[in-house]
């Protein structure tokens, strides 16, 4: 419901007495009595509010400090006419002009988390009598034509409206399910498997919407609004969304960055940090790595990553999934302190030992038909069972039997439709994808340095890494030879030495780029669907990834040829860079980043790590057989078309003709060795091509499998 635009209190991070003319708007601090407030330039001069009435906001008429020109402007700044103290709010977030005939125009400001009218992402609207404008958590509206403030404390209710999913074939995953929940409970939803839990999570947080039916937040609804309500939504998937090589702090901090407005200050994001950290009993664990915590305290750490953003409404799937006894009571009992700090908690669990912390209990029979809504402690009688196991049994046995009891029970009258009877709201624009927080360059940013700090953190891989390019060098020692890369000695000698060596060469670059990538997707995948949800751009997330891949590829490269070259002599002439040994560390180059691209795609194909082994075997045989070194490919149909989109043709092509190994082995017959400008930049170009190929191939994945 509305309350009175509060008063903020004095703090480190606000001076007591501001120098600013606008109203502070602080949604954790509620004024105990009457306020009263004047705007400098209104046209009534000032608006009063006592008691528990809204606090209607006058607004200038005149241009105001810095060349703002008129209206009034709302955003976490201090120079704003309304100060909000929400994170999610940009600096300057919106101006509203207002309209002579009645309502504002709205313009946003560039906000990253964006400026919502009756539901949808503006950037220039009129807000009309009785129109709703959502900042972050906080919400305008405008009454008899005067501009009326208030905010989502957390309290509010949780309606599903004969939520029905069916199949193309008809079969129903969820059968007519409604529930009404009030604001600051708990609710688990239990059932026996297959009975439609999943789906239901889906449902009523927005992501998959159902066929039939309606979720209602605050006496909003849900997929009409998804776009503002959103924010206002926290989702803990059964797997742990948090890297584990990472500290909880460092892991925090991170998902701070991607989830706030990148025009916040530092300190303010630490801060919130912290006070998660607090809240969720985490501080002691703060420099903890992630898979040095126990299962309880790494839920509690993905738990904390949601309510950075403050969510009034929280999901859990499956979060006591794989926990000891003790630790489900541990978890169930955070839950139900999070219900009682102001929170609305839906949990999915498969766990009724500790059922009695929470307020509701929603049965779930095969089919996704309700077979009980109501208190834990009055569910055992309901079914005159002994123990929750004789109930699963029950309405698995006979799931439409069970759906007809409940239905005809005084538990459905009470519990379902007596909530059930408030009024529905009007109904917005249809929900679209879930806006930016950050530009693609911010989130860019954070991503690439929380990977950096991921391979580092892991320290097995960061050295195998690192000895992977010094290994493949000592490999090539045991090829023949003294001439290496250059011509032999006497000129007439020929030598398969060169090509052998390019061989190595080049299967050691595809080999590094592959094995550093081929992982990647798959093992992220939890991670990624997450932040996707909450407005993670699938361009800045891969380019994170190729950006710190091609450093590492770059120093893997110059590691392996330097090696290579201090036993082995080199080109004798450059082509194109100047130094031979330039041109040779180029080529190796970009052939590992064509292979890390290369395996960020298979890896986004696979489904679990298990199966990127025998991709990764694979391609890696295919790359030596396509490569040109062992037999020709040149003239071979089939084959040589094939070896077109292989980096690890053009790779050896470049290295060859930076050698000149036509004249070295005069038999081979391949035009794309010669030793020529031409040539090496069509090799280098082509890799090129191929990683653009593979990396858009792989942001299709990636975006398909956000929106499956």
């Amino acid at each position: 419901m509305s309350q009175p635009l509060p008063q903020r209190k004095a703090s480190s991070l606000l001076p007591p007495n501001p120098s600013h003319t606008g109203v502070v708007f602080d949604r954790w601090t509620l004024p105990s009595g009457p306020i009263e407030t004047r705007s400098p330039a209104a046209a009534s001069g000032r608006a009063t509010v006592t008691g528990a009435v809204p606090q209607v906001l006058a607004v200038p008429q005149q241009p105001q400090r810095g060349g703002q020109g008129p209206g009034l402007t709302i955003g976490r700044g201090l120079e704003n006419q309304i100060v909000v103290d929400d994170l999610l709010a940009s600096r300057q977030h919106v101006r509203l002009i207002p309209r002579p005939g009645g309502g504002f125009d709205v313009h946003d400001l560039q906000s990253r988390n964006g400026t919502y009218v009756n539901g949808q992402r503006v950037q220039h609207a009129m807000l009309a009598e009785g129109g709703l404008l959502a900042v972050g958590h906080s919400r305008f509206t405008v009454r008899h034509g005067q501009l009326v403030a208030s905010v989502d404390e957390g309290d509010v209710n949780f309606v599903a409206n004969h939520l029905t999913f069916a199949l193309e074939s008809g079969k129903k995953l969820l059968d007519d399910i409604s529930f009404a929940l009030e604001g600051s409970s708990l609710l688990a939803v239990v059932g026996p498997s297959g009975a439609g839990k999943s789906t239901l999570l889906k449902a009523l947080t927005g992501s998959q919407q159902a066929t039939e039916g309606e979720v209602y937040y605050d006496g909003r609804d849900l997929y009409q609004n998804y776009q503002d309500l959103r924010h206002r939504i926290g989702v803990v998937p059964q797997d742990d969304v948090v890297h584990r090589q990472l500290t909880v702090t460092q892991a925090l901090r991170f998902a701070a960055e991607l989830r706030f407005p990148d025009d916040l200050d530092k300190h303010l994001r630490e801060q919130r940090v912290d006070e998660v950290m607090a809240e969720l009993d985490l501080t002691n664990h703060k420099d903890t790595r992630v898979d040095k915590l126990s299962g309880g305290q790494r839920k509690r750490t993905s738990v904390a990553l949601e309510l950075l953003t403050r969510p009034s409404l929280l999901f859990l799937d499956e979060p006591t999934s794989g926990l000891d006894p003790g630790l489900d009571k541990q978890v169930m009992h955070t839950l139900r302190g999070l219900a009682d700090g102001g929170r609305t908690v839906v949990v999915i669990t498969h766990s009724v030992a500790n059922l009695n912390v929470c307020d509701k209990v929603l049965l779930l029979a095969p089919g996704g038909k309700v077979a009980y809504f109501g208190p834990p402690d009055e569910m055992l009688s309901f079914f005159g069972a002994s123990d929750h196991a004789d109930i699963f049994t029950g309405v698995s046995r006979d799931a439409e039997g069970a759906k007809m009891r409940f239905r005809h029970s005084p538990l459905m009258q009470e519990q379902v439709e007596a909530p059930l009877r408030a009024p529905r709201p009007f109904h917005a624009t249809p929900p679209e994808k879930p806006p930016r927080q950050q530009s693609i360059p911010s989130q860019l940013s954070t991503l690439a340095r929380r990977h950096l700090r991921v391979i580092l953190a892991d320290r097995g891989y960061a050295v195998f890494m690192l000895l992977l390019p010094m290994v493949l060098a000592v490999l090539t020692m045991v090829v023949p030879g003294a001439s290496g890369l250059g011509l032999p000695i006497p000129p007439q000698l020929r030598t398969t030495e060169a090509m052998q060596l390019l061989v190595v060469l080049i299967v050691g670059a595809i080999f590094m780029g592959t094995a550093a990538s081929v992982r990647e997707l798959v093992g992220e995948r939890a991670i990624y669907l997450r932040e996707k949800a909450v407005g993670l751009s699938s361009q800045a997330y891969l380019w994170g990834k190729l950006t710190i891949f091609g450093l590492l590829t770059l120093l893997q490269s110059v590691i392996m040829v330097m090696l290579v070259l201090l036993r082995k002599p080199g080109p004798d002439d450059a082509i194109l860079l100047g130094s031979p040994t330039v041109e040779l560390i180029v080529t190796c180059w970009f052939t590992a980043f064509a292979a890390v691209c290369l395996g960020l795609l298979m890896s986004s194909f696979v489904k679990t790590s298990e199966q990127v082994m025998p991709l990764l075997v694979v391609s890696i045989m295919a790359q030596l057989v396509l490569c040109g070194g062992l037999f020709p490919v040149n003239g071979r149909p089939g084959l040589e078309q094939l070896s077109w989109i292989t980096p690890a043709r053009w790779g050896y092509a470049g290295t060859a003709a930076t050698s000149d190994l036509g004249k070295i082995w005069p038999k081979a017959d391949d035009p794309l060795w010669q030793h020529t400008t031409t040539y090496l930049v069509l090799a280098l170009g082509m890799l090129v091509v191929i990683s653009l190929l593979f990396s858009m191939l792989t942001l299709w994945r990636l975006t398909r499998k956000a929106d499956a």
